[in-house]
């Protein structure tokens, strides 16, 4: 007997949060293992070690985005044909995407192995970050398959109606991340080795757990023959392409960020960058999670034609991350500083620089988290070109030329102030977008349920 679908029954306040909570707690864990994993590298290896691992984070963004892609982009079109009654077209699909994302992850293993060295080199790591990178980004490279699939699994977990199971191999590949860590790094002391096969070995949970449960029959998805059509892939990545940009465009203001702290500051401020990454990640993931949590009930009622939810969704959400943006910019003034010495209390520099970025840098979280919802709003409407313009114009157009121009005009310690000005700039363009376009998808209309 087959599953009732969960998407239909979600309507009003208490029942959309509860549905989007599972998601919100998988990524406050995922973005606290991620911070516990920097701990470990930053305390048990090195500062050095640390910046080593971010020179390898543009290359970590193109796997991530392609992640993203696939499961947002999927998600959408998947559930879309869920709300319009196409079920069998919707179990295709799925399986017709994954196998689409383990191709792509095969090419990806295979081009990263051969030129590596050459990568690190070109990402600007110097003499003494260049052997640290290398030794990450090969051990690293073996997981790309799983690492892309666990994003898609979780997120297709969502829109099967099991958002509990979704949380529930997050936290559990989390927990074998944060174990292997300690085992690796701090018993057998296999240094960067060690904590890239450690995350790796994380990403295999969601990854196996997800293969044996869209192999059940009595999973509302599940896998069956392929559709061999390019529109599901086309339209997969047309949708997703706004995620993917958002991480891609992350690589290249990571890749900005590290040139520019090498020529003024050295690998200290690398280091320093590296730890205010993590702390955006930690800060922002709440929203994240909400967002990628009703996505697949937006893009449902989206395929219904149902207004009247779509607009309650909409409002709901709306104020939900206006709460928890406010909420994150008072936490990081206040605790910022104890946050970042989690990292790098034993590192008098990098602590300072880091420090008196957060200062500046915790204004960003007031207008941040509305545009990561913005650009997850019109993904699940299956417009992903309004998406990716937000996103682009979030990280490339703004973002990129900042981090350039503001040490050069106003020296090193100005950086910090490229994500805040960027993030202004953009809610004005996320706002604009919604106002313009929301009536056109029926989710600005005043009949709504709270």
């Amino acid at each position: 007997m087959e599953q009732r679908n969960e998407l239909e029954g979600i309507i009003g306040w208490r029942k959309t949060i509860s549905f989007a909570l599972p998601s919100i707690v998988m990524m406050l864990f995922i973005s606290s293992y991620s911070l516990v994993d920097g701990a470990f590298v930053s305390n048990l290896i090195g500062t050095d070690a640390l910046a080593s691992l971010n020179i390898l984070m543009p290359l970590a963004s193109v796997m991530t985005g392609i992640g993203f892609m696939f499961a947002t982009g999927g998600s959408a079109y998947v559930a879309n044909l869920l709300g319009k009654g196409e079920v069998a077209r919707a179990r295709g699909s799925l399986t017709t995407i994954v196998f689409f994302a383990v191709f792509i992850g095969i090419l990806l293993t295979l081009f990263g192995m051969v030129f590596i060295e050459p990568l690190v080199e070109l990402l600007g790591a110097d003499e003494v970050l260049f052997d640290g990178s290398v030794e990450y980004g090969r051990a690293f490279l073996l997981f790309t398959v799983p690492s892309i699939l666990q994003f898609i699994f979780t997120q297709m977990l969502i829109v099967a109606g099991r958002p509990g199971l979704s949380l529930f191999i997050s936290v559990a590949g989390g927990l074998t991340n944060i174990v292997l860590d300690y085992v690796f790094i701090g018993l057998l002391d296999l240094g960067l080795t060690g904590a890239a096969v450690a995350s790796g070995m994380g990403s295999m949970i969601p990854c196996l757990v997800g293969l044996y449960m869209f192999c059940r029959k009595d999973m509302v998805l599940h896998f069956v023959q392929p559709i061999r059509e390019s529109k599901v892939v086309i339209s997969t990545c047309t949708n997703g392409v706004s995620e993917m940009a958002s991480e891609l465009s992350g690589g290249i203001t990571t890749l900005l960020y590290n040139l520019i702290m090498m020529k003024y500051v050295g690998p200290d401020g690398v280091s320093a960058i590296t730890v205010m990454m993590y702390v955006q990640f930690f800060a922002i993931a709440a929203i994240i999670g909400y967002s990628n949590g009703v996505a697949p009930v937006m893009s449902y009622n989206h395929g219904k034609g149902d207004g009247t939810r779509m607009n309650s969704l909409y409002r709901i959400s709306a104020v939900f991350v206006i709460i928890v943006s406010i909420a994150i910019f008072l936490i990081m003034e206040v605790f910022g500083g104890y946050i970042v010495g989690f990292f790098v209390e034993d590192s008098e520099n990098v602590m300072s620089l880091a420090t008196d970025g957060a200062k500046v840098f915790s204004f960003a979280f007031l207008m941040m988290g509305f545009n990561v919802y913005a650009s997850s709003l019109f993904t699940s409407l299956s417009n992903g070109p309004v998406s990716a313009l937000i996103s682009v114009v979030r990280s490339i157009l703004l973002l990129a030329p900042l981090i350039v121009l503001l040490p050069m005009m106003f020296g090193i310690d100005a950086i910090w102030y490229a994500v805040p000005l960027t993030e202004f700039v953009t809610v004005l363009l996320s706002v604009f977008l919604i106002l313009r376009l929301g009536k056109g998808y029926g989710f600005l209309k005043s009949n709504a349920v709270m």
